[in-house]
């Protein structure tokens, strides 16, 4: 059993431990997504190890030998998900992880928007002590968090608002109401939880169903002292109506890790906005995550060595 990681050349220690012990030949190289380069260091591999690289007809015609692809992270729309099955290409991801993490995270966004945290920070080092963003903060308890979606992430950020003692509305038309109910919140459809809710996480997966599903019509029928966090997916919100939104204060303010237009220099619109709090796409990282990452891959390869069940296919 051959397996290659083709985007990085550091060989995980978990990962060689749990290999070797299965008899498997493990390799890594950083092919730069580069199909050339991958189909030149992996044509032989059974399984292929990713994360960015996209996973298309190209890339899987290049390896006929792969018939396993698992990504170290949660999405894969990264991912021909049709073309990989008719092939009989199985591909997994690691969907465990970062979910305490990214909750947590999101979380964070949230109440540093709330408390106009960052805001404050930035007052105190231009030198202007005491002066901040012209958005009001209030209390979280009693007012109304949306979650969109309903997984193991937005579970978490329920558990986290309890403590807050918010009420909390979800939208997922793939949860049934008695698992939400189950968890003290409600079941609403999606123009609900716009026009209700004071907070809403975005914890969807991006897809031709969700994406772009926040523009101005949505943004326009939220509360103009809502607060949107999106540690999800960049392409689930339309960027240029975020930032018009944030900037007329249709909406009061926005934390973001996740991005269709990264903002890698400091004149990017977002960067200029005073009401949003912006991370860069660093919402599942924590010690503890990393390494259960590498344990998550490891044993979901070591499944497929065995002839195991796999846990986390997602193009059945």
């Amino acid at each position: 059993m051959k397996i290659v990681n083709i985007e990085t050349d550091r060989r995980g220690e978990h990962e060689e431990k749990v290999f070797s012990a299965l008899g498997a030949d493990y390799r890594c190289v950083n092919c730069g997504g580069d199909t050339g380069i991958i189909a030149r260091e992996a044509g032989d591999a059974d399984v292929i190890l990713f994360t960015a690289s996209k996973v298309n007809k190209e890339l899987i015609d290049s390896l006929p030998k792969a018939r396993l692809f698992v990504r170290y992270g949660v999405g894969y729309d990264n991912v021909d998900l049709e073309y990989t099955k008719s092939r009989g290409v199985k591909v997994c991801n690691s969907p465990s992880y970062g979910s305490y993490d990214i909750a947590e995270h999101a979380f964070a966004l949230l109440m540093a928007v709330n408390r106009k945290i960052a805001a404050y920070d930035r007052g105190i080092r231009a030198g202007t002590f005491g002066k901040s963003a012209d958005y009001k903060c209030y209390r979280l308890e009693g007012k109304t968090l949306g979650l969109i979606g309903f997984g193991r992430i937005a579970r978490r950020m329920l558990k986290f608002s309890s403590g807050f003692g918010m009420n909390v509305l979800v939208y997922d038309p793939y949860v049934g109401e008695d698992v939400i109910s189950l968890q003290e919140a409600r079941k609403v459809g999606f123009e609900e939880v716009l026009i209700d809710s004071d907070y809403i996480s975005i914890h969807a997966p991006l897809n031709s169903e969700t994406a772009g599903m926040f523009g101005t019509p949505e943004f326009e029928k939220m509360k103009d002292t809502a607060v949107i966090i999106n540690t999800a997916r960049g392409g689930l919100i339309k960027t240029g109506d975020l930032i018009e939104a944030l900037r007329s204060r249709t909406i009061r303010g926005a934390g973001i890790d996740v991005y269709d237009d990264y903002p890698r220099s400091a004149d990017h619109p977002l960067a200029l906005l005073d009401n949003v709090v912006l991370t860069p796409h660093a919402a599942w990282n924590s010690v503890e995550a990393a390494y259960a990452l590498h344990e998550e891959v490891a044993d979901e390869v070591a499944r497929f060595i065995r002839g195991e069940e796999l846990r986390n296919v997602v193009n059945k």
